[in-house]
């Protein structure tokens, strides 16, 4: 996990839910495209992504509700 408790790496995202990197970058492609909802990150160490957990945790909320919509 990255060295701050409340972010979270691509890595950290894909372990805790089970996503691979390829779904998260797709996510993050389409948010910056506006089809999307995935949330910005904000940028750490080396310009490398980093996410606020609470972000990503409504953000997979959001994600549920909506399958269960569909479902």
């Amino acid at each position: 996990m990255s060295k701050s408790a409340g972010l979270l790496s691509i890595q950290d995202i894909c372990q805790f839910y089970g996503l691979s990197e390829q779904t998260i970058r797709r996510r993050i492609k389409e948010s910056r495209e506006g089809t999307g909802s995935f949330p910005k990150p904000i940028f750490g160490y080396g310009r490398k992504g980093l996410w606020h957990r609470e972000d990503i945790e409504n953000w997979k909320e959001t994600e549920q509700e909506q399958s269960g919509r569909e479902g």
